[in-house]
């Protein structure tokens, strides 16, 4: 059938008259759409409703001009004897055969769709459904190449006979994408065991580093301190002062040293911990953690400014050690203030819960505010605050462990405010 053609012969049987598809019932899928289904059964218009010759010329022609431009293949087959009757240009360059290879012939004599309608029997299925899709359905082509192809039939009514519209895709490259897609996710999959295996590794040399830590260090640094304090007690008359005095320094750096193991230990536990989020009492948590802390206030005159503390949820443990150790730092750096000012609340951000601890200490440098929460970090000497420099290390693994963020503002000798969120998501 040539371009200009105005009508589509339906070659099925020899009293057939022939006879054009309106444009209306047959129109082929959008060119750059889905391979979308057209109508299942469209009837012809009423005699009343036909339209002038001019117009159906026009319609014709608007359809022929899709059917040629499409840029999914078209096929026309005649539903009674499944011969192709039509079949566009975009199909044609995809399976590389001449348009005399597909007219005229059964579907089923076209081996690149024998997986469509291997037989009469399997045709007569795809009529009678009258609509079918296939996905990733392989087709081949003059060359040998194999391709994959969306395969949508419908069936219509056009002058009283039955028509199968079928509409072909080229998914070659979707289908390549995918096949990527699930090989990099078996890549991935494969690298995620092996990193699991790696770390459930090098989980097992940590503990065993820990227990050595805890029992192998441990006795040597219980020696130290305890031989030298057996040394003061027993001899210590008998001693020099500056004698005395190196081993009071020795028993110090034997306590300095078993109290920066128990903390390194306990911030290496943190990784390994269960967490088990349930509602929290935030106040009744700070309550918890000032009545812990008392001693740091005996003789001191602090004032505590406690605000409105939402419920939170998390591991109330956990979360105590937060409270503890951003309130021991606010009273040990408020220490030297005639009054300590200590101030505990609560702000939205975004519609976050943000925690903060406010003090009027000696604050800190701004500038080094990254270094804050590293292990052993300190900003100020050990002579003037005691402290290993690992309590703000586990603040932040806490809340990291809780999908938050810690961070803190401060002026140098006018205070600090440390400030932490946790998952908004698992708040109660």
């Amino acid at each position: 059938m040539s371009f200009n053609e105005p009508s589509l012969q339906i070659p099925h049987a020899s009293k057939a008259p022939a006879f054009a598809v309106p444009a209306d019932a047959r129109r082929p899928a959008a060119v750059n759409g889905p391979a979308a289904a057209l109508p299942k059964e469209v009837a012809v218009p009423a005699p009343n409703e036909r339209r002038t010759p001019e117009e159906l010329d026009a319609s014709e022609l608007r359809y022929r001009r899709l059917f040629e431009a499409a840029q999914d293949g078209i096929l026309i087959l005649d539903a009674e004897t499944g011969m192709v009757v039509d079949v566009n240009p975009f199909l044609i360059t995809l399976l590389g055969y001449s348009r005399e290879q597909f007219l005229g012939k059964a579907i089923w004599e076209l081996g690149f769709f024998k997986d469509v309608a291997a037989n009469a029997q399997k045709f007569a299925e795809l009529r009678d459904k009258k609509y079918v899709r296939y996905e990733h359905l392989p087709l081949e082509t003059s060359d040998g190449r194999r391709v994959a192809v969306e395969f949508v039939s419908n069936v219509y009514l056009v002058a009283g006979a039955k028509v199968i519209q079928c509409n072909v895709r080229d998914i070659s490259a979707r289908r390549k994408a995918e096949e990527a897609l699930t090989l990099l996710r078996a890549e991935l999959e494969a690298r995620v065991t092996l990193r699991t295996a790696e770390l459930l590794a090098a989980n097992r040399e940590l503990e065993a580093f820990s227990y050595s830590v805890s029992h192998d260090l441990r006795t040597p640094l219980r020696a130290m301190d305890g031989f030298s304090h057996a040394v003061l007690e027993d001899y210590g008359d008998l001693l020099p002062a500056a004698g005395r005095d190196q081993l009071l320094i020795i028993r110090r750096g034997a306590q300095k040293m078993g109290s920066l193991i128990d903390d390194l230990l306990a911030f290496s536990r943190l990784s390994r911990a269960s967490l088990t989020k349930r509602p929290v009492n935030t106040e009744g948590l700070v309550r918890g953690a000032l009545a812990e802390l008392a001693a740091q206030r005996e003789g001191r005159l602090v004032d505590l400014r406690i605000g409105d503390l939402p419920e939170c949820s998390g591991d109330d443990a956990l979360l105590k050690q937060v409270w503890i150790n951003l309130l021991s730092n606010a009273l040990k750096y408020t220490r030297k203030r005639e009054q300590a000012v200590i101030e505990i609340g609560c702000v939205k951000t975004n519609g976050t819960d943000t925690f903060f601890v406010r003090d009027n200490g000696t604050g800190f440098d701004v500038r080094y505010a990254d270094k804050l929460f590293g292990v052993f970090q300190r900003f100020h000497r050990a002579e003037d605050y005691e402290g290993t420099g690992v309590g703000l290390a586990i603040v932040q693994r806490v809340v990291h462990r809780h999908g938050g963020r810690v961070w803190a503002e401060a002026v140098v000798d006018r205070g600090a405010t440390f400030y932490f969120t946790l998952e908004t998501d698992a708040r109660s």
